[in-house]
Protein backbone atom coordinates (compact mmCIF):
# COMPACT_ATOMS: atom_id res chain seq x y z
CA UNK A 1 0.00 0.00 0.00
CA UNK A 2 1.30 3.39 -1.08
CA UNK A 3 0.81 6.72 1.13
CA UNK A 4 -2.29 7.58 -1.39
CA UNK A 5 -3.95 4.11 -1.06
CA UNK A 6 -3.04 4.29 2.61
CA UNK A 7 -4.85 8.17 2.80
CA UNK A 8 -8.03 7.32 0.30
CA UNK A 9 -8.53 3.87 2.84
CA UNK A 10 -7.35 6.70 6.15
CA UNK A 11 -10.55 9.00 4.95
CA UNK A 12 -13.41 6.42 4.15
CA UNK A 13 -12.13 5.68 8.31
CA UNK A 14 -12.53 9.26 9.38
CA UNK A 15 -16.23 9.09 7.45
CA UNK A 16 -17.49 6.45 8.70
CA UNK A 17 -16.75 7.89 12.28
CA UNK A 18 -18.23 10.85 11.15
CA UNK A 19 -21.24 8.87 10.68
CA UNK A 20 -21.04 6.73 13.96
CA UNK A 21 -20.37 10.25 15.70
CA UNK A 22 -23.66 11.73 14.17
CA UNK A 23 -25.80 8.47 15.27
CA UNK A 24 -24.46 9.08 18.80
CA UNK A 25 -25.74 12.54 19.05
CA UNK A 26 -29.13 11.63 17.25
CA UNK A 27 -29.39 9.02 20.19
CA UNK A 28 -28.26 11.33 22.66
CA UNK A 29 -31.48 13.86 21.55
CA UNK A 30 -33.33 11.08 21.87
CA UNK A 31 -32.42 10.18 25.32
CA UNK A 32 -32.87 13.45 26.48
CA UNK A 33 -35.98 13.61 24.38
CA UNK A 34 -37.64 10.71 26.05
CA UNK A 35 -35.67 11.07 29.75
CA UNK A 36 -34.57 7.08 28.94
CA UNK A 37 -32.18 8.12 31.54
CA UNK A 38 -34.27 8.71 33.98
CA UNK A 39 -35.70 5.27 33.62
CA UNK A 40 -32.31 3.39 33.44
CA UNK A 41 -31.84 4.97 36.85
CA UNK A 42 -29.43 7.87 35.98
CA UNK A 43 -30.26 11.72 37.16
CA UNK A 44 -28.73 13.09 33.98
CA UNK A 45 -28.27 12.06 30.50
CA UNK A 46 -24.20 13.29 31.70
CA UNK A 47 -24.71 10.54 34.24
CA UNK A 48 -25.61 8.25 31.75
CA UNK A 49 -22.70 8.76 29.26
CA UNK A 50 -20.36 8.43 32.25
CA UNK A 51 -21.38 5.82 34.27
CA UNK A 52 -23.19 3.61 32.01
CA UNK A 53 -21.23 4.04 28.62
CA UNK A 54 -17.67 4.95 30.06
CA UNK A 55 -17.13 8.57 28.67
CA UNK A 56 -15.36 11.47 30.35
CA UNK A 57 -17.32 14.01 32.09
CA UNK A 58 -15.41 16.31 29.35
CA UNK A 59 -16.37 14.08 26.16
CA UNK A 60 -20.10 13.94 27.72
CA UNK A 61 -20.34 17.26 28.07
CA UNK A 62 -19.13 17.96 24.32
CA UNK A 63 -21.56 15.44 22.73
CA UNK A 64 -24.83 16.84 25.02
CA UNK A 65 -23.69 20.42 23.93
CA UNK A 66 -23.74 19.27 20.50
CA UNK A 67 -26.25 17.01 19.83
CA UNK A 68 -28.42 19.85 21.06
CA UNK A 69 -27.63 22.37 18.81
CA UNK A 70 -27.89 19.97 16.33
CA UNK A 71 -31.22 20.38 17.39
CA UNK A 72 -31.83 23.52 17.43
CA UNK A 73 -30.07 24.37 13.65
CA UNK A 74 -30.96 21.02 11.47
CA UNK A 75 -29.13 22.52 8.51
CA UNK A 76 -25.65 22.27 11.13
CA UNK A 77 -26.13 18.39 10.44
CA UNK A 78 -25.39 18.17 6.87
CA UNK A 79 -22.04 20.23 7.19
CA UNK A 80 -21.19 17.76 10.51
CA UNK A 81 -21.86 15.09 7.74
CA UNK A 82 -19.26 16.94 5.65
CA UNK A 83 -16.72 17.37 7.76
CA UNK A 84 -17.14 21.38 8.14
CA UNK A 85 -17.88 21.48 11.79
CA UNK A 86 -16.59 19.15 14.34
CA UNK A 87 -17.63 18.16 17.60
CA UNK A 88 -15.42 20.46 19.72
CA UNK A 89 -17.07 23.69 17.53
CA UNK A 90 -20.53 22.95 17.77
CA UNK A 91 -19.96 22.29 21.39
CA UNK A 92 -18.75 25.73 21.24
CA UNK A 93 -21.10 27.40 19.47
CA UNK A 94 -23.75 25.67 22.37
CA UNK A 95 -22.27 26.99 24.98
CA UNK A 96 -21.03 30.29 24.08
CA UNK A 97 -24.68 30.98 22.52
CA UNK A 98 -26.29 29.67 25.87
CA UNK A 99 -24.71 32.04 28.18
CA UNK A 100 -24.95 35.31 25.84
CA UNK A 101 -28.75 34.30 25.68
CA UNK A 102 -28.80 33.88 29.83
CA UNK A 103 -27.16 37.13 29.93
CA UNK A 104 -29.13 39.17 27.64
CA UNK A 105 -32.51 36.84 27.71
CA UNK A 106 -32.19 37.39 23.95
CA UNK A 107 -32.35 34.60 21.93
CA UNK A 108 -29.76 34.32 19.10
CA UNK A 109 -30.01 32.98 15.56
CA UNK A 110 -27.55 29.70 15.82
CA UNK A 111 -27.88 29.29 11.92
CA UNK A 112 -26.13 32.80 11.34
CA UNK A 113 -23.18 32.00 13.84
CA UNK A 114 -23.49 28.44 12.51
CA UNK A 115 -22.54 30.25 8.85
CA UNK A 116 -19.87 31.92 10.01
CA UNK A 117 -17.62 29.38 11.77
CA UNK A 118 -18.45 26.09 9.41
CA UNK A 119 -15.12 25.00 8.14
CA UNK A 120 -13.01 26.97 11.07
CA UNK A 121 -11.01 25.12 13.28
CA UNK A 122 -11.59 25.05 17.25
CA UNK A 123 -8.76 28.09 17.84
CA UNK A 124 -10.47 30.15 15.15
CA UNK A 125 -13.73 29.24 16.08
CA UNK A 126 -13.21 30.58 19.55
CA UNK A 127 -11.13 33.69 18.44
CA UNK A 128 -14.89 34.42 16.24
CA UNK A 129 -17.27 33.48 19.18
CA UNK A 130 -15.13 35.95 21.46
CA UNK A 131 -14.98 38.67 19.18
CA UNK A 132 -19.13 38.21 18.46
CA UNK A 133 -19.60 38.23 22.38
CA UNK A 134 -16.80 39.80 24.09
CA UNK A 135 -19.40 40.43 27.10
CA UNK A 136 -19.94 36.90 27.72
CA UNK A 137 -17.43 34.95 29.77
CA UNK A 138 -17.45 31.18 30.39
CA UNK A 139 -16.29 29.60 33.62
CA UNK A 140 -13.59 27.19 33.25
CA UNK A 141 -13.59 25.39 37.13
CA UNK A 142 -10.72 22.72 36.94
CA UNK A 143 -9.93 20.64 40.51
CA UNK A 144 -7.02 18.87 40.53
CA UNK A 145 -5.67 16.43 43.13
CA UNK A 146 -2.04 16.99 44.58
CA UNK A 147 -1.83 14.40 47.55
CA UNK A 148 -3.72 12.66 49.49
CA UNK A 149 -4.83 15.65 51.70
CA UNK A 150 -4.34 18.76 49.06
CA UNK A 151 -6.17 19.74 45.88
CA UNK A 152 -6.24 22.71 43.71
CA UNK A 153 -9.34 24.42 42.76
CA UNK A 154 -9.23 26.84 39.89
CA UNK A 155 -12.42 28.82 38.81
CA UNK A 156 -13.68 31.95 37.35
CA UNK A 157 -15.61 34.37 39.47
CA UNK A 158 -17.70 37.86 38.21
CA UNK A 159 -16.07 40.94 39.63
CA UNK A 160 -19.26 41.02 42.02
CA UNK A 161 -18.23 37.87 43.84
CA UNK A 162 -14.57 38.57 43.62
CA UNK A 163 -15.30 42.07 45.83
CA UNK A 164 -16.93 39.68 48.56
CA UNK A 165 -14.40 37.55 48.74
CA UNK A 166 -11.49 40.26 48.95
CA UNK A 167 -14.30 42.01 51.39
CA UNK A 168 -14.29 38.34 53.74
CA UNK A 169 -10.71 38.13 53.53
CA UNK A 170 -10.54 41.09 55.03
CA UNK A 171 -12.98 41.01 57.53
CA UNK A 172 -12.27 37.08 58.80
CA UNK A 173 -7.88 38.19 58.04
CA UNK A 174 -7.59 34.99 56.32
CA UNK A 175 -6.12 33.25 53.22
CA UNK A 176 -9.27 32.23 50.38
CA UNK A 177 -8.94 28.93 51.64
CA UNK A 178 -10.17 29.51 55.30
CA UNK A 179 -12.67 31.50 53.83
CA UNK A 180 -14.07 29.24 51.67
CA UNK A 181 -14.00 26.79 54.61
CA UNK A 182 -16.01 29.21 56.95
CA UNK A 183 -18.55 29.66 54.03
CA UNK A 184 -18.99 25.98 53.27
CA UNK A 185 -19.11 25.15 57.31
CA UNK A 186 -22.38 27.48 57.72
CA UNK A 187 -24.33 26.69 54.38
CA UNK A 188 -23.92 22.40 55.37
CA UNK A 189 -25.40 23.30 58.56
CA UNK A 190 -28.14 25.21 57.45
CA UNK A 191 -29.02 22.84 54.11
CA UNK A 192 -27.30 19.43 55.40
CA UNK A 193 -29.71 16.91 57.10
CA UNK A 194 -28.62 16.46 60.78
CA UNK A 195 -31.59 14.36 62.34
CA UNK A 196 -30.62 11.10 63.33
CA UNK A 197 -33.72 10.02 64.75
CA UNK A 198 -36.78 9.49 62.92
CA UNK A 199 -39.72 12.09 64.51
CA UNK A 200 -43.41 10.51 64.82
CA UNK A 201 -45.33 10.39 61.58
CA UNK A 202 -48.16 12.38 60.72
CA UNK A 203 -50.79 12.26 58.37
CA UNK A 204 -50.56 15.78 56.76
CA UNK A 205 -50.27 16.54 53.13
CA UNK A 206 -46.83 18.22 53.63
CA UNK A 207 -43.90 16.20 55.12
CA UNK A 208 -42.50 18.27 58.16
CA UNK A 209 -39.15 19.14 58.12
CA UNK A 210 -37.52 17.10 60.63
CA UNK A 211 -39.14 13.80 58.81
CA UNK A 212 -38.25 15.34 55.80
CA UNK A 213 -34.20 15.51 57.12
CA UNK A 214 -34.27 12.25 58.72
CA UNK A 215 -35.41 10.77 55.36
CA UNK A 216 -33.04 12.35 53.70
CA UNK A 217 -30.48 11.27 56.33
CA UNK A 218 -31.46 7.98 56.29
CA UNK A 219 -30.58 7.91 52.73
CA UNK A 220 -28.19 9.85 51.83
CA UNK A 221 -28.23 9.54 48.33
CA UNK A 222 -31.21 9.30 45.67
CA UNK A 223 -32.86 6.23 46.03
CA UNK A 224 -34.89 5.48 42.57
CA UNK A 225 -33.96 1.74 40.96
CA UNK A 226 -34.17 0.46 37.44
CA UNK A 227 -36.52 -2.55 38.51
CA UNK A 228 -35.22 -4.22 34.83
CA UNK A 229 -30.98 -3.72 35.73
CA UNK A 230 -31.12 -2.68 39.59
CA UNK A 231 -29.28 0.38 38.85
CA UNK A 232 -29.76 3.03 41.20
CA UNK A 233 -29.49 6.47 40.96
CA UNK A 234 -27.24 7.38 44.09
CA UNK A 235 -27.23 10.95 43.02
CA UNK A 236 -26.52 13.51 45.75
CA UNK A 237 -27.56 16.55 44.41
CA UNK A 238 -31.53 18.45 44.85
CA UNK A 239 -32.40 15.94 47.34
CA UNK A 240 -36.45 15.38 47.98
CA UNK A 241 -38.69 13.47 49.87
CA UNK A 242 -41.49 11.65 47.80
CA UNK A 243 -44.12 9.63 48.92
CA UNK A 244 -44.03 5.53 47.25
CA UNK A 245 -47.80 5.37 47.17
CA UNK A 246 -49.15 9.53 46.65
CA UNK A 247 -51.23 11.66 48.57
CA UNK A 248 -53.73 11.35 46.01
CA UNK A 249 -53.75 7.89 46.11
CA UNK A 250 -54.21 7.44 49.85
CA UNK A 251 -50.44 7.27 50.79
CA UNK A 252 -49.75 9.14 54.49
CA UNK A 253 -46.58 10.27 55.64
CA UNK A 254 -45.74 7.02 57.79
CA UNK A 255 -41.76 6.69 57.82
CA UNK A 256 -42.36 3.25 55.44
CA UNK A 257 -44.13 5.26 52.87
CA UNK A 258 -40.90 7.66 52.18
CA UNK A 259 -38.14 7.62 50.51
CA UNK A 260 -35.75 10.48 49.40
CA UNK A 261 -35.20 11.16 45.07
CA UNK A 262 -33.33 13.69 43.52
CA UNK A 263 -35.56 16.29 41.69
CA UNK A 264 -35.09 15.01 38.32
CA UNK A 265 -36.38 11.25 39.11
CA UNK A 266 -39.01 12.39 41.77
CA UNK A 267 -40.49 14.34 38.56
CA UNK A 268 -40.09 11.27 36.32
CA UNK A 269 -41.66 9.39 39.32
CA UNK A 270 -44.44 11.71 39.30
CA UNK A 271 -45.20 12.01 35.75
CA UNK A 272 -45.81 8.31 36.35
CA UNK A 273 -48.84 8.66 38.48
CA UNK A 274 -50.26 12.27 37.48
CA UNK A 275 -49.22 12.08 33.51
CA UNK A 276 -46.41 13.98 31.27
CA UNK A 277 -48.74 16.88 30.28
CA UNK A 278 -49.89 17.69 33.78
CA UNK A 279 -46.46 17.74 34.93
CA UNK A 280 -44.87 19.21 32.14
CA UNK A 281 -44.83 22.63 33.95
CA UNK A 282 -42.67 21.43 36.94
CA UNK A 283 -39.86 19.58 34.95
CA UNK A 284 -36.89 21.68 33.86
CA UNK A 285 -33.43 20.12 32.41
CA UNK A 286 -30.34 21.44 34.01
CA UNK A 287 -27.12 19.94 32.88
CA UNK A 288 -23.23 21.46 33.68
CA UNK A 289 -21.97 23.30 31.05
CA UNK A 290 -18.11 24.40 30.36
CA UNK A 291 -15.93 24.88 27.45
CA UNK A 292 -13.50 22.48 27.29
CA UNK A 293 -10.40 23.04 24.94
Amino acid sequence: MNAHEFDRNFSRKVKSERIATHEVLTDIRKCERERYHLVLGFRTTLDWLVKRHGYSETAANRRIQASRLLTEVPEAEEKFLAGELNLTTLHQVSVITRAEEKRTGAKIDKRLVIAKIHKKTAAQTEQLLRAEFPDTTIGKDSLRTLSSTDSRLTVDIPQELRTKLDRAKDLLNAQTADVLKQALDLLLATIDPQQTTPPSATVAVRVPRKLRRYVIQRAQTCEYVDPVTKQRCDSTRDLQVDHITPVAKGGTNDISNLRCLCGQHNRHVAEAHYGKNHMQKFRTIREPVALSH
